[in-house]
């Protein structure tokens, strides 16, 4: 398996996950969900859950070329990442301090944060299980 066609199926995976699987119920209340909010929890981890789910044909892949301990590996780096993102406090942090966002941003600004580090995450595990 090549990194490019490693990555090509990660990125069709996470625009399943992040894009056609998500309930709206999920990315309402996911913010946050690494907090003490319960209900942000349990939309952030559902969230992750059925995010991972989109990636099982691509994990499968990696497993068969490299082993079950590599995919799992694989498994925990695409979806520890993702719930990291999601809950939404780093991409606050990007879009005020690195971006020199002052006042709430637009939702262009903080999507384009948000799936920026997602497809850099996403590239850098490729590299890593290629390797």
């Amino acid at each position: 398996m090549t990194w490019p066609a490693l990555f090509g199926v990660f990125l069709l995976s996470h625009l399943v996950g992040d894009f056609l699987l998500q309930t709206v119920w999920q990315a309402t209340h996911k913010k946050h969900g690494l907090g003490r909010d319960r209900e942000a929890r349990r939309a952030l981890v559902w969230h992750g859950f059925v995010y991972t789910l989109a990636f099982v044909p691509a994990l499968v892949w990696v497993a068969s070329e490299s082993g079950i301990g590599t995919g799992v590996g694989v498994a925990a780096l695409v979806l520890l990442p993702h719930v990291i993102i999601d809950d939404g406090t780093l991409v606050a942090s990007w879009v005020r301090h690195v971006k020199h966002v002052e006042g709430t941003p637009s939702v262009v600004v903080r999507l384009g944060v948000d799936q920026t580090l997602h497809v850099l995450t996403l590239a850098g595990v490729a590299l890593l299980a290629t390797s």
